[in-house]
């Protein structure tokens, strides 16, 4: 799903509703802090759901993971629902802050991904922004990468699938009935390791 700008310039839906979400939720929200709280969000998404909660690219640079698709929607957005204005940090740093432009604004997310943003804001919306940035540096996709490189979530992914398989009574329960209908000719096979995934995730 595609939004359209001002100036008639496409950005993610869903992207910009994660950095409108956050803008209204966060408190003294930068742009080096969003980016990073953003990747964290995809960590939880990943380690909750076994799937990621956007579809957006994230390199690993000086700072820890970064995108260029957050950076190209920042800009198209300000002005809209947010306004991104300069200030001084309490550290005495300039930097780009987020604000809400509008008293409500419109986002179409899901449930459970509102839970995975209100999460990650428990968690790391209070801290210090180098402990938000190390947190980021120290996850296991862009810990497996190398400094300028596209991080792969891809095996993250397989691992916390295979984890929360193991740990959902309702997958265990099904996987042995599923033996057991095999067993007796009534079960379904899978031709690939995808569809069989597709089948527990349903269950």
């Amino acid at each position: 799903m595609i939004y359209a700008a001002p100036h008639e310039k496409i950005v993610d839906k869903k992207l910009r509703d994660i950095i409108v979400y956050f803008t209204f939720k966060a408190k003294h929200l930068t742009e080096r802090r969003l980016a990073k709280l953003i990747h964290i969000a995809e960590i939880y998404s990943i380690e909750k759901f076994g799937r990621r909660l956007s579809e957006i690219n994230f390199f690993n640079y000086y700072y820890g993971p970064w995108s260029p698709e957050v950076d190209h929607t920042e800009e198209l957005l300000s002005g809209g629902d947010i306004l991104i204005g300069f200030d001084t940090t309490s550290h005495g740093y300039d930097a780009s802050f987020f604000k809400p432009n509008v008293d409500k604004t419109t986002i179409s997310l899901s449930d459970g991904d509102k839970t995975i943003l209100d999460d990650v804001l428990n968690d790391w919306g209070f801290k210090r922004t180098p402990e938000i940035i190390e947190h980021a540096k120290s996850t296991t996709p862009c810990k497996s990468s190398e400094f300028g490189e596209l991080i792969n979530f891809d095996e993250y992914i397989e691992e916390c699938i295979s984890t929360v398989i193991e740990n959902d009574d309702d997958i265990v329960g099904g996987t042995l009935d599923a033996i057991e209908e095999y067993k007796i000719g009534v079960g379904e096979t899978f031709k690939t390791k995808e569809g069989i995934l597709n089948h527990l995730r349903s269950l």
